[in-house]
């Protein structure tokens, strides 16, 4: 046995050299277990040398007290295969490698893909023993392990294709039999593309097809072959049998895997790298090597998107977004790094960090420099040393860390073939590693791993200085194919319980499935706002709700360069998204349907005081001035509604003004719209159908508009008047109509364009049913048959809703409007009529829309309509004879009847109080919500927000206000109407 003995560049000279055993036990047992196998074979010197006890008599002993000491996956290699170790000692491992390989080409197999994947998978265990036994004596350096392993996957893999190719040749399916110009290119990707797999590594693989050169004959198209053909690949690679598996393969690289087949047709995939290529798909592809099928076609794929992978002009932009990606990975980049536990790949310090590290500087400098567009990592760093990118002490460290962590990977992986890059969280788990990294006790292998993860990472975090930091939360990777795993408990730790959606939607923005991110700058500048804008949503009461009303507002933006530019130079601007997506869903979907809202913010008066009525009208006559056509005047108002309500919107969110304050600002936004929109159409009218002389055209307002308490979201109650001195007159237009067909039809026109959908919207939704005989009625009507529809046929209720009239437009029929408004309060009538009629009406209106809903505030008993309801009765009870008599909202008739002594001061203050509290209320849930609040499924921030609004402590203390306010008015209704 002399050639086992000096065979030194296989053997170890010392045992010193080699892991000792963490279980002794274990090696003892496999030692024994592997010499009974061992023994079967025919050869005397190798089984006395076998059975010797000393590591003299027997040089392998300790390399195998090493594996069966340390790794149960390797003993159980090394007792299924007792003779490689053998023949590895007869004629070293190299020679071993080329004889692995050589039984590999004989492997033909077509008609029977079971055979194939056992002769694979026999060779694939053969092959991860004989690299784990050169690896651990130190026959093999790092650069011979990855590469043997790298090179038998790519064997496998073109074995895999060509058996493919052939059994579809002969079932007729295609023309081609072998893969050599078969037009289907295999792209290793990762590790495998840099010949740097580690031992229980996956294969990232990309699969392209050029569908012409298939010659495909089947009843279906070529996609359907070639997923056929991508799924049958998968399965011969990665399915686990009695025999194991070969390699887990990832076909996850792919561009947009969530909606993109698993193999891609060339044309498809050069238009996808070349719109919606993302950054880190960039810095993927450095890797990209054509590992099986055609490989001139694969040449030319690759060729063909070199533009995308290398930019000649030194792209700062998109370094940038590089940067932030990992900046991500390390937004706690300033925390002690703890071993136990620790990922040595894409953790601090850790392997990623050195790829990066490298990657980064072969996107700066690659399009210019062909000769650093290499894949592997310590080749790469080497040439960027030539080139004088990096400097020389810099490398020296990064390649010894490198090696350092490679060697420690593959021994976590060897343990039990598990895919794991995290050390251990346990102190035996500690120092069995540290024993099979060869140190002989765990103190020094923690201080040699702590000393190069943190040597790395120095200088990692040295080339981002200048970039600000992103946030200090954690992992926030959302690039790649897959959830990162501590980036989903960053997300959980943040307070989104549903993490794994939040990531899935994130990754999705990354690959252009919103317009707002299909453009490369959007999403750069994306990236760079992911941890602020994540953190802002997550600090609102349900952040997973807030997180997906902002993907709704982001669904609607037509691009995202200028919002996203908008939020990174004014940050402060998510801070404000984050509060209405938590807590005011109806703003949100306005923000949705018109984001370019958030323009208004950035003007310096946006949280100065609300603009009065006239510096309303000034500011609107200024823009409508450059205006010059009817459509664009129509947009100019829209606009200029939507961005003034949402400013009272947002300051009524953040308790800047109360819900009187801004009843009374909406109130003359919309009289100002009415009037501007009126005029617009009046002149547009007029073009067409001339002008009536001598008459007069009035809009009186009702409900919330007359009594000045619009809410957000409020209809507008109009009632169209005209007086004409010729009843008979025509129009003087192209077109004559009298005054009532004309007044009709200019009412018409007006409320269809006030309701018309544009662009930004609508003005308002309108209701006229107020108007005499409702829906019955003509639509405008003189004021001389207005007056005797109230003498001769108004209801009460109708008299009542008159209570809140008021004149919003046409100035020369106020006064007679008014006049006519008081005769009807201040004539007699039949008490005990008006009140059987309000409380008839009252109970009408219960049995249409009544509940037991305490928030449905409007309507539930001891509600507004209740409040409304007990001061218009006590209005028209006491107006008769009153010249004083005044309308106008409940609170302004409480006061009116107060001062009149006409309601004892207790009562009136008391429904005054209950008004405002219920109005303050009832116009944040408008501003926030639908029409319906559900407390069981409310947003916590919203009911966080009704507390605040009301001033209570908590939830609990607001609903039991409300529903003691509710009974008090109800009870002051009963009391009063009976009185």
């Amino acid at each position: 046995m002399k050639d086992i003995s000096d065979n030194s560049s296989i053997l170890p000279s010392s045992a010193a050299i080699l892991p000792q055993p963490y279980s002794k036990d274990d090696a003892e047992r496999g030692l024994q277990q592997w010499q009974d196998a061992a023994g079967q074979q025919q050869d005397k010197a190798l089984g006395n040398w076998m059975h010797a006890s000393t590591a003299d008599a027997n040089p392998l002993r300790p390399l195998l007290a090493a594996v069966f000491g340390n790794s149960p996956y390797l003993s159980r290699l090394l007792l299924l295969y007792p003779a490689l170790l053998r023949d590895m000692a007869r004629i070293g491992a190299d020679v071993m490698l080329t004889r692995l390989a050589d039984d590999l080409e004989p492997i033909r197999i077509e008609n029977d893909q079971a055979e194939l994947m056992r002769q694979l998978r026999i060779n694939k265990g053969k092959l991860a023993l004989l690299t784990a036994l050169a690896d651990i004596s130190g026959a093999w350096t790092l650069t011979q392990v990855t590469a043997a392993l790298s090179d038998f996957a790519e064997r496998s893999l073109s074995i895999a294709i060509d058996a493919l190719l052939r059994v579809n040749h002969k079932r007729g399916e295609i023309e081609i039999s072998e893969s050599k110009n078969s037009g289907i290119i295999v792209l290793g990707m990762g590790k495998l593309g840099g010949r740097e797999l580690n031992y229980s590594s996956d294969i990232d693989l990309v699969i392209f097809f050029e569908p012409e050169k298939l010659g495909y004959k089947g009843r279906q198209n070529e996609q359907h072959f070639m997923n056929k053909l991508a799924h049958d690949l998968v399965s011969i690679m990665q399915e686990r049998t009695r025999d194991g598996y070969v390699f887990r393969t990832d076909l996850r690289l792919r561009p947009d895997p969530a909606s993109m087949p698993p193999a891609i047709a060339t044309i498809a995939a050069h238009y996808y790298y070349e719109s919606v290529g993302q950054n880190w798909e960039r810095a993927a592809m450095i890797k990209a090597r054509v590992v099986a099928g055609d490989i001139a076609a694969g040449e030319r794929f690759l060729a063909g998107i070199a533009p995308f992978m290398w930019r000649r002009s030194l792209d700062f932009a998109s370094i940038n977004d590089i940067h932030s990606i990992k900046r991500q990975m390390d937004s706690v980049g300033n925390k002690t790094i703890q071993l136990k536990g620790h990922n040595i790949k894409l953790g601090q310090g850790g392997i990623r960090e050195i790829e990066f590290y490298t990657q980064i500087h072969q996107l700066i400098w690659g399009g210019r420099e062909p000769a650093l567009r290499l894949r592997g990592t310590c080749e790469t760093l080497h040439k960027l040393v030539e080139f004088g990118q990096v400097d020389s002490n810099k490398e020296k460290i990064l390649r010894e860390a490198y090696e350092f962590l490679r060697k420690l990977e593959h021994r976590l992986q060897m343990i039990a073939d598990e895919q794991t890059h995290e050390l251990p969280e346990t102190d035996a788990g500690m120092t069995h590693v540290a024993y099979f990294m060869g140190y002989e006790n765990v103190g020094a292998f923690e201080k040699d791993a702590l000393k190069y993860l943190n040597e790395v990472h120095t200088i990692y975090a040295s080339s981002f200085r200048s970039a600000d930091k992103l946030g200090d939360e954690g992992n926030l990777v959302f690039t790649g194919v897959s959830h990162d795993p501590e980036t989903l408990e960053t997300l959980r730790r943040m307070g989104y319980s549903q993490a794994e959606t939040v990531s899935e939607i994130v990754m999705g923005w990354h690959h252009g499935k919103s317009r707002a991110t299909r453009s490369k700058r959007a999403r750069e500048l994306l990236t760079e706002l992911m941890p602020l804008l994540l953190k802002r949503l997550s600090e609102t009461a349900q952040p997973d709700a807030a997180f997906l009303k902002f993907n709704d507002f982001l669904s609607q933006l037509p691009a995202g360069v200028q919002m996203f530019s908008l939020f990174n130079i004014n940050p402060h601007l998510l801070g404000l998204i984050a509060d209405i997506m938590g807590s005011a869903p109806m703003l949100a979907l306005t923000l949705s349907k018109s984001p370019e809202l958030l323009d208004a913010v950035l003007y310096e008066d946006f949280y100065g005081p609300l603009p009065s009525a006239n510096h309303l009208s000034q500011q609107l006559d200024d823009i409508l001035a450059n205006l010059h056509d009817f459509e664009e005047t129509l947009e100019g108002l829209r606009r200029f509604r939507n961005e003034k309500q949402f400013q009272a919107g947002v300051q009524l969110l953040k308790a800047m003004i109360t819900a009187r304050q801004a009843g009374i600002f909406l109130t003359g936004l919309a009289e100002i719209i009415i009037q501007k929109t009126l005029a617009a159409v009046s002149a547009e009218f007029a073009r067409s159908y001339g002008h009536i002389k001598n008459s007069l055209f009035a809009i009186i307002g009702l409900g919330k508009l007359g009594s000045r308490e619009l809410t957000f979201g409020s209809d507008i109650d109009l009632v169209f008047v005209y007086d004409a001195e010729d009843a008979d007159a025509l129009s003087d237009g192209a077109k004559k109509f009298s005054a009532s067909v004309y007044f009709n039809r200019l009412a018409q026109r007006f409320l269809s364009v006030l309701s018309a959908m544009g662009r930004n919207g609508r003005l308002y939704e309108v209701d006229t049913r107020l108007r005499p005989s409702g829906d019955q009625g003509l639509l405008a009507v003189s004021i001389d048959t207005l007056a005797h529809y109230f003498d001769e046929s108004a209801w009460t209720f109708e008299i009542m809703a008159f209570a809140k009239a008021r004149i919003i437009s046409g100035e020369a029929l106020k006064e007679p409007l008014e006049t006519l408004i008081r005769k009807q309060f201040t004539k007699p009538r039949d008490m005990e009529k008006l009140r059987a009629d309000v409380i008839d009406m009252r109970e009408r209106i219960e049995k249409e829309y009544g509940g037991k809903n305490p928030w449905d505030i409007k309507y539930v008993r001891g509600g507004l309509i209740d409040i409304d309801f007990i001061a218009q009765y006590l209005l028209l009870r006491h107006a008769p004879n009153t010249p004083s008599v005044r309308g106008g909202s409940a609170a302004e008739i409480f006061d009116w009847l107060k001062r009149s002594d006409r309601l004892k001061a207790a009562d009136a203050d008391a429904l005054i109080e209950f008004d405002r509290f219920l109005g303050q209320m009832f116009n944040m849930l408008r501003l926030c919500c639908d029409r319906s609040f559900d407390e069981a499924t409310a947003l916590p921030g919203l009911k966080k927000l009704l507390v605040a609004s009301a001033k209570e402590k908590d939830f609990t203390g607001l609903k039991k206000r409300l529903i003691g306010v509710e009974a008090a008015v109800y009870e002051h209704y009963n009391r009063l109407l009976q009185s």
